[in-house]
């Protein structure tokens, strides 16, 4: 996607957010968004008619009516036919993911990536959700992995912030500073 088109999505996204936010639909926005994003990539179809410049802007309204004007709410609809009108449906996938980010923000939420070498208890899941909450002061939604290759310890990834605690992680960061002093 261009960098214009990125700009697109994220403006067209803060209007959305804005307006769900107030009228209190931003959950039900953001999950018509995700089920559309689903509905996508599951029906390739649709996916290319969505796309197709070829088809005329009222015959892409009528699909979005017919496919999905009972099961989405009435703001959600207004907003597909409005990236139609504009014909900016390109932009529809950065717009899903800019509200999410979006909406996360407004929670104070961060998403972590945690991979284990070895499945974690519950109890030491609880300890890093927590220890992550009091480092950055978010709460924590926490997607934990399996990975024996890091032997043991854990890596945290937060967006662009990577913890390494891992076994391998401090066996390569003890190698490096043996090869760096000889």
């Amino acid at each position: 996607m261009t960098e214009s088109a990125t700009r697109a999505a994220r403006r067209y996204a803060a209007a959305l957010f804005g307006i769900a936010q107030k009228r209190g639909r931003l959950e039900v926005v953001l999950r018509d968004l995700n089920m559309i994003s689903d509905l996508m990539k599951l029906t390739p179809n649709l996916r290319k008619a969505w796309n197709s410049p070829e088809i005329p802007g009222g015959r892409k309204r009528d699909i979005i009516s017919n496919v999905l004007g009972e099961s989405i709410d009435g703001l959600t609809l207004s907003f597909l036919r409005l990236l139609v009108d504009k014909r900016r449906e390109e932009i529809l996938d950065d717009v899903q993911l800019e509200m999410k980010r979006l909406a996360d923000v407004a929670r104070r939420l961060l998403r972590a990536e945690a991979v284990f070498a070895v499945q974690p208890t519950p109890e030491e899941q609880a300890n890093l959700i927590r220890s992550l909450q009091q480092r950055t002061g978010e709460n924590i939604e926490l997607q934990v992995q399996i990975n024996p290759d890091i032997l043991g310890g854990v890596i945290v990834r937060m967006h662009d912030t990577v913890l390494d605690g891992s076994v391998r992680g401090n066996l390569e960061r003890l190698r490096e500073q043996l090869l760096q002093e000889v």
